[in-house]
């Protein structure tokens, strides 16, 4: 089995999610415009001879970004700034729900889906100017993969071919499944079939790039050499805004000449600017998604691939009934957390697999997260008295400490006995990571849009990040038959065979999933996010 590499990084993304969907309001409901109110270009103060006062610049509020070197990816800020610097082998389409070309023009597979051939777009460059080649690829990618860079993203390249000898023993720096047939030709040869792989190199961090250009530049972090859609303005620093100009060298040019994207502590302080019209984009905040709706409409309220449940350890004796399990589900009200803890901004749970994923499903859940407590009163009735105290345990603060008081008021209600234990984040990862936990919390964020992000990560036998120790055969089954299933639609119907035995077992009580909430001003137009909470804004425009 491979060390856990996702589960600080997938935890610290949904409590940093799950605590911004139920923060504050913003200004009141009244102070939100009746219409639309049209947006100025942003004057601002930041790079004033970047622009012209005739071009068109993109005011973008966004979360303060940690980072923008691919390597170190971790939060929406820096996800979203990425996305405009870099473009991979492929990039996902939010309308057609599909990988497509991106700098690889094409490709083809191989050995029932674990080898692949990219050949990439001739002529396309980094923003220095230089040639993009299939080494560049190479280079990043055996970047993220080095041991000693020790990046949380390097669990998305496990599957290739070298990877442990790599990441793991640090024996070696190069992924041997990585080569470089030619500059325009790349082989990724992995360890088994995997015909998800286009989709998951639409992963922001899966980019080239120039090492001749990280070598050269002082601070990568500040002045990063891409090959996207926009280059750097200027040199970024922490809490300044990330100033962007289109890049001439792209596949094809930009509408728009550049972007501001200006850092927020949170969605209630740049909602106060974006009213007054000094933002062309913003989140909204959790009170004012009506106002919102009404005065800007809701063409940017997408489903996120983001869902918050509560495992079984399954190494507990008491845990293994799975009657227990299945009472747990069905007596907790989800619709009732949804609304009175995450002010409807949290969809109830239907499955494990979020809406807005390919592959979602509407009923696969449909008994086991119905509300029942009638139904969940018999089944403890049939549980010996002993094995009625359970113990639940989550992460300190708000939400959880007010989702983990409704389980246990909704569990008291069919009579077991629950105690709550809360822990600081770090304590808590800990006893994940060694398997001391009872009933716990957490949550899972998809970077890429795939099924088995959920299906396979969580309840894999040979996943790292399976916390619950589920293991099944017939599950495991299907989901190596999904990864090797070259038709898209048979893949998805696996995917959802085995999200229906997984939930059979009922190793697992989900509670629900979020939705991205973004405001547009009118004038702004050619925006499609998608359901990882971005968008693309080369073809972004705005009307005069």
């Amino acid at each position: 089995m491979l060390p856990p590499r996702r589960l600080a990084a997938a935890a610290a993304a949904a409590l940093m999610l799950a605590a911004a969907c139920t923060g504050d309001d913003g200004p009141n409901e009244r102070d939100a415009p009746a219409a639309p109110t049209p947006a100025p270009t942003p004057t601002g103060t930041f790079a004033p001879d970047v622009f012209s006062e005739d071009d068109q610049v993109l005011a973008v509020a966004i979360n303060e970004p940690s980072t923008l070197d691919p390597l170190r990816l971790q939060d929406p800020g820096s996800f979203m700034v990425a996305r405009q610097l870099y473009e991979g082998l492929t990039r996902w389409d939010p309308v057609e729900e599909r990988a497509v070309p991106a700098i690889a023009e094409g490709w083809n597979t191989s050995d029932g889906g674990r080898t692949w051939r990219f050949r990439l777009r001739e002529g396309t460059t980094f923003h220095s100017g230089d040639i993009v080649t299939a080494e560049d690829f190479v280079f990043a990618f055996d970047r993220i993969a080095q041991k000693a860079n020790a990046s949380e993203l390097a669990y998305t390249l496990e599957r290739v071919e070298g990877f442990d000898a790599v990441n793991r023993t640090g024996k070696s720096r190069h992924l041997s499944g990585l080569r470089a047939i030619d500059d325009l030709t790349l082989r990724i040869r992995l360890t088994e079939p995997y015909n998800d792989l286009p989709a998951l190199l639409t992963h922001p961090a899966l980019v080239p790039l120039s090492k001749e250009a990280l070598d050269a530049t002082d601070s990568f972090v500040n002045t990063p050499v891409g090959n996207g859609p926009f280059k750097m303005a200027e040199a970024w620093a922490p809490g300044q805004p990330v100033v962007l100009q289109s890049f001439v060298g792209y596949l094809d040019s930009p509408e728009i000449d550049g972007i501001r994207f200006l850092p927020y502590a949170d969605a209630a302080s740049s909602w106060i600017q974006f009213v007054r019209g000094e933002l062309h984009a913003a989140e909204v905040p959790v009170g004012q998604v009506q106002a919102a709706a009404e005065a800007f409409g809701d063409e940017a309220f997408k489903p996120l691939l983001a869902g918050y449940y509560y495992g079984f350890n399954l190494r507990s004796k008491q845990l293994k009934n799975r009657r227990l399990r299945v009472a747990i589900n069905r007596a907790i009200d989800r619709q009732e957390i949804a609304t009175d803890v995450f002010k409807d901004t949290l969809t109830p749970a239907r499955g494990i697999v979020p809406d807005g994923m390919p592959g979602f499903s509407e009923d696969t859940c449909a008994q086991l997260c119905s509300h029942a407590p009638g139904a969940a009163k018999r089944l403890v009735r049939s549980i010996p008295r002993k094995e009625r105290a359970i113990v639940v345990e989550y992460t300190s603060g708000e939400p959880h400490d007010q989702v983990a008081k409704a389980v246990r008021d909704d569990l008291r209600a069919v009579g077991l006995k629950v105690t709550l234990k809360d822990y600081n984040f770090s304590r808590y990862l800990r006893r994940l990571q060694k398997g001391d936990q009872s009933v716990y919390r957490l949550g899972w964020i998809a970077e890429y849009p795939v099924a088995d992000v959920f299906l396979w990560s969580l309840f894999s036998s040979r996943s790292p990040d399976n916390h619950s120790g589920f293991r099944n055969r017939r599950v495991d089954a299907l989901l190596n038959r999904a990864h090797a299933e070259e038709s898209d639609d048979l893949r998805l119907q696996r995917y959802v065979q085995a999200e229906r035995l997984i939930l059979a077992q009922a190793p697992i009580v989900p509670i629900g999933s979020f939705t991205s909430y973004w405001a547009l001003q009118p004038e702004v137009g050619g925006v499609a996010f998608d359901t990882m909470g971005g968008f693309d804004a080369a073809g972004v425009t705005l009307e005069e």
